[in-house]
């Protein structure tokens, strides 16, 4: 037995020997350096090759950008960042730009997308901004904005001016006008051509109109004169696909004239034969007005949860300014908000309390009523009429606050 015991452990000993390495592999081993370097990336986007862009994908040919500032400091400051290479499309009394966006897209089978802008901390969308990536010959992706974006006025301006001020080729549209109305409408680009924010070198003008092609031929020279921009004037055009051609073909000589050596041009190939490209730029008196700001703020209000009526009124008058919602006589809503505003400021008035009364909350069965003074429209309130069931007020107290913020001081009535 015992020799038995001693043959097994004799055996057993090579292995337990085998399992740690010789002195020579061992010194091999220390000297192979153990420190691997880490690459840390600042997004997804970054991790997967993606090129920088402006805001986050969210799906649905949507980016989204959240923001504390106004739009256009914000846009400012992620092209400052970014340094992209686009074209701006702008619209001078008309709105072919838009036009023009969707029939590019569907003649190159590209989606139509939209970066929207929203308040950091709440979410309530500022702005949404149309854009059109399109393929160049060398693969590159250049992009077409369109500054007619879905905004305030005073937001739109913003954007406007950051859109045609950044861009490497800036494209103005305009309208059938009168001759002496032309260097009117031409005042406002002038003035920021010469500002200190302008950094777009190259400017583009297009005549939908032959009275405007004419009178555009003698203030165009005089347009940007000490400006140092090259402006170009295009032929009159009536269809997307002959705005194409010109655009592109502006684009190209652009990449031609940075690129002399002929390698990595950038260049925009002309428009496959499609339905939307052929047919006339639309009439601008068919153009549906833009929803103000304040049948805005109700139209979102009203599609938050729970909200079943919304109603924007004057205190002194109790006139409706805008309703969404499914009450059937909105002028109750104003009245009676009306009332119970009045009523709160003079009973904190005998209480010997100072302040007005901003805000009012009744509950009570299954709806309840919230009533608030608008700050960015003084003299104005909000009438809400909501479920607590389905949202209370701490929770949609906020939103109603972002929405407020994000209306603009000016009048808008």
């Amino acid at each position: 037995m015992n020799s038995s015991i001693e043959a097994l452990a004799g055996r057993a000993s090579p292995r337990g020997t085998d399992s740690h390495p010789p002195a020579s592999l061992a010194g091999q081993l220390s000297g192979i350096d153990s420190q691997v370097a880490t690459l840390i990336q600042r997004s997804p986007g970054e991790y997967l090759g993606e090129r920088p862009d402006i805001g986050r994908a969210v799906g649905n040919h949507i980016r989204e950008l959240f923001v504390s500032c106004e739009v256009g400091e914000a846009l400012q400051q992620q092209f400052e960042h970014l340094q992209p290479a686009y074209i701006a499309l702008h619209d001078l009394a008309c709105h072919a730009s838009s036009h023009l966006l969707h029939a590019v897209a569907a003649a190159a089978g590209r989606p139509v997308q939209r970066l929207v802008v929203r308040r950091q901390g709440y979410g309530t969308t500022l702005a949404s901004i149309e854009f059109v990536d399109c393929v160049a010959a060398n693969q590159q992706l250049i992009r077409l904005y369109g500054t007619d974006a879905d905004t305030d006025t005073h937001s739109r301006q913003a954007i406007t001016r950051v859109l045609l001020s950044r861009a490497t080729l800036s494209v103005v549209m305009m309208g059938d006008l009168p001759a002496h109305a032309v260097p009117e409408q031409l005042q406002p680009l002038r003035e920021l051509l010469f500002s200190t924010s302008w950094r777009c070198p190259h400017l583009q003008l297009m005549p939908l109109a032959p009275g405007t092609a004419i009178a555009l031929k003698a203030v165009a020279g005089g347009l940007t004169a000490g400006a140092g921009v090259q402006t170009r004037l295009a032929p009159m055009v009536s269809r997307p696909a002959e705005a194409w051609a010109f655009l592109s073909a502006t684009w190209n000589q652009i990449q031609t004239t940075q690129n002399p050596d002929g390698q990595n041009l950038a260049l925009l190939e002309a428009l496959a034969p499609a339905r939307e490209s052929a047919q006339p730029m639309p009439d601008n008196r068919a153009i549906a007005p833009r929803p103000k700001p304040l049948e805005r703020f109700v139209q979102e209000a009203a599609a938050l949860p729970g909200i079943q009526d919304v109603c924007i009124f004057e205190l002194a008058t109790s006139r409706v300014l805008a309703h969404a919602g499914t009450h059937p006589t909105p002028a109750d809503l104003a009245r009676r908000g009306t009332l119970l505003m009045a009523a709160a400021a003079a009973s904190r008035k005998q209480l010997g309390i100072d302040g007005p009364a901003d805000e009012i909350l009744l509950m009570g069965g299954l709806k309840a009523q919230g009533l608030r003074s608008l700050h960015a429209q003084p003299g104005l309130a909000i009438h809400v009429i909501f479920m607590p069931t389905k949202a209370d007020w701490p929770q949609l107290r906020p939103r109603l606050m972002a929405l407020d913020a994000a209306l603009p001081r000016s009048p808008v009535i």
